[in-house]
């Protein structure tokens, strides 16, 4: 395991300082388990795991390698700067507190390192082909979608990390809609045009649905009919378009309503069961996050920073029931209270503000192009992915995230949208 750990280093800081085009494909494929084949998280040294930590450390690191790494433009500055705000108030707030030692603050902070991966692409941004981005996200996206469509026919032909006894599971699914909103530009302009356009779009979309993240998946299609309908192609909403399309949706949803035995029954009894609390995996989700309620209302304003599970305030907290989603303090499937509990409601609203801020841009006539208004849409449906979704502060939202950002940020300094 040792020699397995040094040679992933070894790779990683070669390719991170010889060719960063060949490490940022390294390091996506290293987020995805390398295709479900090899598992960087297996790297473990006393208990903690080391390779992503590692991968990340890496990347930093070999910034300071370029000749001219202190040479950003201001913009990408001011987003760096609020990633070290995010990172040491997360670490020491903690310490403060008499909840944590560093150390282990550190530790739990390992989940932000990934933003980091947007200080190695903008200092490298000249010698990173984002055309050849472009393709891997797509190609990747159709992978992962294929994973999805085959571990419906059989889960033994799934590459072994994906395989999850019975349902597949891959990292990251994130991944597939961005493809998807790439591939929106190509049909936008150019339109289906062939047999094989159809197939790669019904592949995407199938491995999203099949991917079972239902707010990613509406999001997903709502961004798409967003960019692909009410956007015309002058990149203006056209009024005329909007009407159109409201009401073929109101009348072929009524169509369905009607055609369908029992559909209306079923959204009115699922509805309810929302709205009055009684919905499964609401109410389970309320449980299991009752102590984190808990927690958050003692310390609303400025939260609790990174909590290691092994710190003294975790011995501290009382937890009813053994359920895995309440081993830890963070949590995965409640974005919101996981922001909560690290940054309180202040932080909370200034992290989303300057997200909205950056995601944003491509919104804007100044920054608007196809490709920019494309990644904006699709990093604007985090807002409400994160509700059900921890996507600003895990791994799965944060690195499709930064390559979209990316790939705003860029789109005008070149004519991308002609490379998609």
């Amino acid at each position: 395991m040792l020699i397995a750990l040094i040679l992933f280093y070894a790779i990683s800081l070669i390719l991170a300082v010889k060719n960063p085009n060949y490490f940022l494909l390294f390091y996506i494929l290293a987020t995805t388990k390398f295709l479900g084949f090899i598992d960087p998280a297996s790297f473990v040294i006393g208990g903690v795991e080391v390779g992503y930590f590692g991968l990340n450390l890496i990347a930093i690191f070999s910034v300071f390698f370029h000749k001219k790494w202190y040479i950003m433009p201001r913009k990408d500055q001011w987003f760096v700067y609020f990633i070290l705000l995010m990172l040491i108030y997360g670490i020491v707030k903690p310490f403060l507190d008499n909840n944590s030692s560093l150390f282990l603050s550190f530790m739990a902070s390992k989940e932000t390192w990934f933003y980091f991966l947007f200080l190695y692409i903008v200092v490298y941004r000249y010698e990173i082909d984002n055309k050849q981005l472009l393709k891997i996200i797509k190609l990747l996206g159709i992978y992962l979608s294929c994973i999805y469509i085959v571990g419906k026919i059989s889960l033994q032909l799934v590459p072994p990390l994906y395989h999850n006894e019975t349902f597949v599971r891959t990292f990251f699914p994130t991944y597939i809609s961005l493809a998807i909103f790439i591939y929106a530009i190509r049909i936008k302009f150019d339109g289906v045009r062939s047999m094989r356009d159809r197939i790669i779009i019904l592949i995407l979309f199938l491995g999203l649905i099949l991917a079972s993240h239902l707010s990613l998946t509406i999001m997903t299609i709502v961004g798409f009919i967003l960019y692909k309908y009410v956007y015309d192609k002058k990149l203006q909403i056209n009024k005329y378009i909007v009407s159109r399309f409201v009401f073929v949706a109101f009348l072929g949803g009524s169509i369905t309503l009607i055609a369908v035995s029992g559909l209306y029954e079923r959204i009115a009894t699922n509805v309810e069961a929302i709205v009055s609390g009684e919905d499964n995996a609401l109410s389970s989700r309320d449980i299991y996050n009752e102590f984190r309620w808990e927690a958050i209302n003692k310390k609303k304003e400025l939260g609790y920073g990174f909590i290691h599970q092994s710190s003294s305030f975790m011995k501290d907290i009382k937890i009813l029931g053994a359920n895995r989603f309440m081993e830890r303090f963070t949590v995965i499937d409640s974005g919101y209270v996981d922001l909560l509990i690290k940054f309180g409601y202040i932080g909370t609203t200034i992290i989303i503000i300057i997200f909205f801020r950056y995601y944003g841009q491509g919104f804007f006539k100044a920054f608007k192009n196809p490709l920019s208004l494309a990644m904006s849409i699709y990093l604007m449906q985090y807002v409400f992915i994160n509700y059900t979704w921890s996507v600003f502060t895990f791994a799965h939202g944060i690195v499709p995230g930064i390559i979209a950002f990316h790939f705003l940020l860029t789109s005008n300094e070149e004519e991308l949208e002609n490379k998609v």
